[in-house]
């Protein structure tokens, strides 16, 4: 990208920033930069359960002005996070003990309302797949967007995507619309 590309998309930025926060409809800025930072929708897939895999989906999904989740992410097949594990069972449980399980869908995302389970943080969590099982060596302390954590690369601050190892025989490629 070219300077001048880059400064036009830092203006832009601005000017929708600055727009923002001159009326009652918009909220933090920061917030508004982080989601801007996200890009444009992928091609061919519309807003709804199967769009922006391995995202924070929190951060739009606050109940601001989409539907509300309070945990959500997305679990790959293989480290690479090239294909998506769908049909795979999150188990969540809260520091009061209540469990909720929640499957992914074709696109390796999954996600819970509110109204289905609003965990009392911490919350520690199990990917179940046939009779394979792991959990995470540590809580989630009160953010219940995955991809806060888990990036899509590892690093210093992200522990990389989730994912689970194909099973023998196990077909790579998902038919998701």
């Amino acid at each position: 990208m070219s300077f001048i590309s880059s400064l036009k998309r830092a203006a832009a930025r601005l000017v929708v920033l600055g727009l923002c926060a001159a009326s009652s409809g918009c909220g933090d800025p920061l917030r508004e930069e982080t989601i801007a930072r996200l890009g444009d929708e992928a091609p061919g897939i519309a807003p709804g359960p199967l769009h922006r895999a391995g995202q924070p989906c929190l951060l739009c999904h606050d109940g601001s002005t989409s539907t509300p989740f309070s945990v959500a992410g997305t679990i790959h097949l293989r480290s690479d996070g090239a294909q998506p594990a769908a049909s795979t069972l999150v188990r969540l449980v809260d520091g009061l003990g209540n469990t909720h399980r929640v499957a992914t869908n074709c696109a390796g995302n999954f996600f819970v309302r509110p109204g289905d389970f609003a965990p009392a943080w911490p919350l520690w969590i199990r990917i179940e797949r046939g009779d394979w099982a792991q959990e995470m060596d540590s809580p989630v302390n009160g953010d219940g967007s995955c991809a806060t954590c888990h990036a899509p690369s590892p690093s210093p601050g992200s522990a990389g995507p989730v994912y689970v190892i194909p099973f023998e025989g196990e077909p790579e490629e998902v038919s998701c619309p």
